[in-house]
């Protein structure tokens, strides 16, 4: 998956991208309009919403504008698209802090801080969702070939014996309940077979006759479902961590984008350094936590990688937020209980974005290669079953024709002949016993062949 089709793909504009950019965004509004005197609690929360509302449907109709020209949209014009929306955010929420509060709109610093929260976040987000896509369809994809391997190798390796008898058991275990429902339905019309029950009784042997010939072309032996083409979201994050100091700078650099602007602008410097002090601090434990698991045990590491990602990012938090309660860089607590919240929730979306997108990419791309070579060895082990069948169903086909086929066709005749013909109850009698004794010698042909008499040499 190239950076355009996960970019410009369909989670480009997805409404379940928008509604999880909903919290934080609101978040970080109501960080923001901390020191706007609103003159009501709740205009924050207005603010945050006609935001919201604005960017997502800037975005959703960019992005529909843009798929009537392109299918996959390229990666500049889906950046600004998602630059807009970031900009119009920003002059919605000076509009409604001008009109409602009387304060300085600051179009242009809430512009600029929008869009550069939204260019650093947007493009790793939407390139690790799509990886996550890809990876669930490759992981469906490589359970199906593995499954169908898993049968494929055992017919590869059967003789032409055993693929002759397999043949001959699916045609037999499929004619005979036929076969002996025929004799049942004969023997009780004995004294009653007018013309309409013979024209009836020769097309359910001409049905017959067609079935053992559509047997001899489609005879296969039974096999259990394959897996869903699909994997669940479980089997697909099924991955240790890779590169785990690189996901931790760019954790921190995401986070810090994410919340230092603001904090800077509203509690001042020393806050925004305790910020970025604690932020550096949380990515170096989401990095060493992993990075020291592959050093000692790397096979936990892979056993146990959801786990390690999660602790890590656990302790990271933790970390984060005694070091803005307790680290006395800031003396006024209150700050800190402010921005905790917005701290967390960008360390947890920041880990799981950017971890998924390093390791999802790599995953995937193993993951592509591997299924290239399944899919070469199935193909061949196809090509190779298919002739082995082909050539066993050719064989019997030549046995079938004449015990089996070549007696149900007389049948047909003799009661075709007979519906056509004025006969007396004497000949009508030797008809029923005469069609019997062929599907009687039709019931021993069929369970010789199921037991392999006059099989083919292997």
């Amino acid at each position: 998956m190239t950076v355009r089709e996960a970019l410009g793909g369909p989670w480009a504009a997805h409404w379940l991208l928008l509604v999880a950019f909903l919290p934080p965004s609101t978040l970080l509004v109501l960080l923001r309009e901390t020191v706007t005197p609103f003159p009501e609690w709740w205009w924050p929360l207005v603010s945050a919403l006609a935001q919201h509302l604005v960017t997502a449907a800037v975005i959703v109709i960019g992005a529909a504008i843009a798929r009537r020209v392109h299918a996959i949209i390229p990666v500049a014009t889906i950046l600004a698209i998602w630059a807009l929306g970031a900009g119009l955010r920003g002059i919605v929420a000076g509009a409604i802090a001008q009109e409602v509060a009387g304060v300085d709109p600051e179009f242009l610093t809430r512009t600029a801080v929008w869009s550069i929260v939204s260019l650093v976040w947007v493009p790793p987000l939407v390139y690790a969702i799509a990886q996550f896509e890809r990876r669930r369809l490759i992981v469906g994809a490589l359970d199906v070939t593995e499954f169908e391997l898993e049968h494929e190798r055992p017919r590869a390796s059967a003789s032409s014996a055993d693929v002759q008898l397999r043949l001959r058991h699916a045609i037999a275990e499929s004619l005979a309940p036929a076969l002996r429902d025929l004799e049942a339905s004969l023997e009780a019309s004995r004294t009653s077979l007018d013309r309409a029950s013979v024209a009836e009784l020769s097309l359910r042997l001409s049905q017959l006759h067609d079935d053992t010939a559509d047997l001899l072309d489609s005879a296969r032996s039974t096999a259990a479902p394959p897996p869903p083409a699909r994997a669940s979201v479980r089997r697909a994050l099924e991955i240790p961590p890779r590169r785990p100091w690189l996901t931790a700078l760019l954790v921190a650099i995401a986070t810090t984008t994410l919340v230092v602007f603001d904090v800077w602008r509203i509690f001042g410097p020393l806050a925004a350094i305790e910020v970025v002090i604690s932020t550096i601090t949380a990515a170096i434990l989401i990095g060493a936590v992993p990075a020291t698991v592959a050093v000692v045990s790397p096979h936990a590491l892979i056993a146990n990688g959801q786990k390690t990602t999660v602790v890590a990012t656990l302790l990271g938090i933790l970390a984060a937020t005694y070091l803005m309660l307790n680290s006395g860089i800031d003396p006024i607590t209150w700050h800190g209980l402010l921005i905790v919240p917005l701290l967390a929730i960008g360390l947890i979306i920041a880990s799981g974005t950017y971890l998924s997108a390093i390791v999802l990419a790599d995953s995937n791309e193993d993951a592509d290669a591997r299924l290239a070579s399944l899919q070469h060895e199935l193909d061949a082990l196809r090509e190779h079953n298919e002739q082995l069948v082909d050539r066993e169903r050719s064989r019997l086909s030549e046995l079938m024709h004449g015990p089996v086929q070549g007696r149900i066709a007389a049948c047909i005749m003799a009661l075709n002949f007979h519906a056509t013909s004025d006969t007396d109850a004497h000949q009508t009698q030797n008809l029923i016993d005469s069609v019997l004794d062929h599907l009687r010698a039709v019931s021993r042909d069929l369970a010789q062949i199921a037991a392999g008499v006059g099989r083919a040499s292997p």
